[in-house]
């Protein structure tokens, strides 16, 4: 009895109930794309349950921004009157849903925890982080048939890459972006510690995190979080005067370099001949973004003004990549050339439009957490279609219109 006592206190005291238990769900679970939405189906039906309550007032709040987002969905919608695959289009406004839930769920239901929140989200990928890596250890050291078992074993495509993550068959893409922003909410919170074992071990959660994301081999990951850590820490620790904690964030930098040339060939040699490929661009033997980029224009040019429409996108662009000999039937890898493709230029706008509203909203409110997070999206924007997946859709909704609304009021 006394033991349930303490736990309603600590519940009451955290701000903690049941719908804030399925959202940590929710923003714990994204890795995980099977249970992922049961979570967030179990969320908005909870939620929805005890909005109609009787004795329930209903506190529904919107902003410009909320039918900016409204409005970027309702794309889909207007899509769907010219195109031709309906079903593929339909499916489209189905996997997108979440662009609409989590809006509305943020305006009616007032998140008193938002630190919690983003701190389980940050022990849930430290826990992904350390699952894969001791997977991975498990299989070189007992599943090897390869001899010696050395560091240049370890380090080869056998354990890197996407074999990293096959434990759990999450494309390492969309993992890289969950790293940097769980490394975004990290800095914010050493910006304000105050103990310096503190601030030791977040910058060696941030080092083992980011030698796991070389490891990783996510590219575009790689570079983005070298450019946050470096800028942050450099503002973070010369504005506080911790010029010996600045040395050692030093010391670590140095010695992830150091090691990833001597041990992370492979990262190393993909990163150059990412930046290989985009000097060749369309000259490329290779199947290479550029060329898939390239394939495009075509498809751009004949539909510039309204676009394809909803679900038209992938078999016009296929169609190109047979024209032009690139065998791989996957999307354009670029979000804001699948908007141009789909929507026209007024897709493309909007689209821009809500990137813009967000930066210009952290910039006026201080919010570094806020503009990290849409820096992020928008960069992994440029190479991968991360709102057309359901690792991307989910991560962005839950957390986009949370940080632009709530959060610079806790």
């Amino acid at each position: 009895m006394q033991l349930k006592t303490h736990a309603t206190e600590y519940l009451q005291k955290n701000n903690i109930d049941f719908v804030f238990v399925l959202l940590i769900g929710v923003v714990t679970t994204f890795t995980l794309d099977k249970i992922n939405p049961i979570f967030i189906f179990s969320l908005m039906i909870i939620q929805g349950i005890t909005l109609f309550r009787p004795d329930e007032k209903i506190k529904f709040k919107t902003t410009p921004y909320f039918w900016l987002l409204m409005a970027l969905y309702g794309l889909n919608i207007v899509g769907m009157l010219y195109t031709e695959d309906i079903s593929r289009g339909f499916n489209t406004i189905t996997r997108q849903i979440s662009f609409v839930l989590f809006p509305l769920f943020y305006s009616v239901y007032r998140v008193q925890n938002i630190g919690l929140l983003l701190k389980l989200f940050v022990i849930s990928v430290f826990g992904f982080v350390l699952t894969f890596e001791l997977h991975t250890l498990y299989l070189f050291f007992y599943k090897s048939d390869i001899f010696p078992l050395d560091l240049e074993l370890f380090f080869s495509y056998r354990y890197t890459g996407g074999e990293l993550t096959k434990l759990l068959e999450m494309h390492n893409a969309y993992f890289g972006m969950y790293i940097m922003f769980a490394h975004v909410i990290i800095l914010d919170y050493l910006s304000r510690a105050r103990k310096n074992y503190i601030i030791i071990l977040l910058l060696l959660l941030i080092a083992f995190q980011s030698l796991f994301l070389l490891q990783m081999v996510a590219k575009t990951a790689i570079i983005l979080n070298i450019v946050l850590i470096v800028c942050s820490l450099a503002y973070i620790l010369i504005k506080r005067k911790l010029y010996k904690t600045l040395l050692f964030s030093i010391g670590l930098l140095a010695f992830a370099g150091w090691f990833s040339v001597q041990h992370l060939n492979i990262t190393v040699s993909r990163i150059s001949d990412r930046l290989t490929e985009l000097q060749k661009g369309d000259n490329s033997e290779q199947e290479t973004r550029p060329r898939m980029w390239s394939a495009s224009i075509p498809v751009v040019k004949d539909n510039y003004i309204i676009g394809t429409g909803t679900g038209d996108v992938k078999r016009e662009l296929h169609a190109e990549y047979r024209k032009r000999g690139i065998n791989i039937r996957s999307n354009v890898h670029n979000q804001y050339i699948d908007y141009l493709m789909r929507f026209g230029i007024f897709g493309l706008v909007l689209f821009l439009a809500v990137f813009a509203y967000s930066l210009i909203h952290a910039i006026k409110t201080n919010n570094y957490i806020y503009f990290c997070f849409t820096i992020i999206i928008m960069i992994c924007c440029f190479t991968e279609n991360i709102l057309s997946r359901q690792w991307g859709i989910t991560f962005y909704a839950a957390f986009n219109y949370l940080l632009y609304y709530q959060y610079q009021k806790e």
